[in-house]
């Protein structure tokens, strides 16, 4: 990998804090000046988005989000592609959500027996208040220290993308990183509203949670599920190895990130196979694993697909 990307792994996971993520983008904008790009940030409300191309020119899009998280007790646990086990993934994190619940509404009761204020009322106080900080713990709590997966991996595909791509080929594509996607996806809403002139029938391909796993999953939007053009160029250029088996999702499933903000787009993340294929360790201090051969793949497979478009580009 690139130094780049090797200092992004050894010294700026953490981009959670106001401070955190400007010295990130200062050290982004730094360093791919030296590669002969010009990223701006699109700042707007709580939005910084770091754009990196001409997006007048580009004929895709590739993005990733570059905030992170809070450290939570228990993985936010992904089941994007088989129902049932969505459904269970989800009455699993309901069920942690509760036990969390339970916990912190003993310790209020115990605080009004103490007090000699127990009863019914507030009892429903105890429940939520414990209910706000739960949530305020997961949007706003002390910043997860490892992201190597969610999302330093889909970060450093982006700037490994970027670095590789041959300087005659850099119109063709405009690099994007999201803001505030860990609060709601609202970095590329921002970005989506205030530019749709220019993505306008354009492909985005989103990376988030690209390393902890042998299994690539591309995520189509409903606009392109049926194109199977557009498959067959994606799978062609993101091509399987002996290691690394890529996939197109072609029936149920969806990829719950900042892909969902755009029409003609595909969710990209890696995904452990089990009785399901699943996505854990994020949100957590387990969120470690970094295969680099997943990165080579993906941001190879990006300067494919732009030489393609190039190639077929009318002189």
């Amino acid at each position: 990998m690139n130094e780049i990307s090797c200092k992004i792994l050894d010294y700026y996971q953490v981009r959670k804090t106001k401070k955190q993520k400007e010295e990130f983008r200062k050290y982004i904008i730094h360093e791919l000046n030296q590669y002969g790009y010009c990223p701006r940030i699109q700042n707007k409300g709580i939005n910084n988005n770091i754009i990196i191309g001409n997006m007048e020119k580009a004929k895709i899009f590739c993005t990733a989000h570059y905030d992170t998280q809070a450290v939570l007790p228990f993985p936010n646990l992904i089941v994007p592609n088989n129902l049932f086990g969505l459904i269970l993934s989800q009455l699993a994190i309901i069920i942690c959500v509760l036990i969390l619940i339970f916990l912190i509404n003993i310790v209020f009761i115990k605080l009004f027996v103490w007090t000699g204020l127990f009863n019914g009322f507030e009892l429903s106080i105890a429940s939520s208040i414990s209910w706000l900080i739960i949530m305020i713990w997961m949007l706003f709590g002390k910043a997860n220290k490892h992201t190597a997966n969610d999302n330093t991996s889909g970060v450093v595909t982006i700037i490994e993308s970027a670095i590789k791509l041959p300087e005659d080929f850099r119109d063709e594509i405009c690099f994007v990183l999201f803001d505030n996607e860990e609060l709601g996806l609202l970095g590329s809403a921002a970005f989506a509203k205030e530019y749709k002139e220019y993505i306008k029938n354009k492909l985005i391909i989103n990376f988030d949670c690209v390393s902890d796993a042998n299994d690539i999953f591309f995520f189509p939007t409903k606009q392109i599920k049926n194109d199977q053009s557009k498959h067959e160029v994606i799978i062609k250029t993101f091509a399987s190895t002996n290691y690394i088996n890529v996939h197109m999702n072609k029936g149920f499933g969806f990829y719950p990130s900042d892909n969902f903000n755009f029409k003609y787009a595909y969710g990209v993340c890696s995904l452990k196979k089990g009785l399901f294929y699943y996505l854990d360790r994020i949100h957590t201090s387990r969120d470690i694993i970094f295969n680099e051969e997943n990165i080579e793949l993906l941001s190879d497979g990006v300067c494919k697909l732009v030489n393609t478009i190039h190639l077929h580009k009318p002189q």
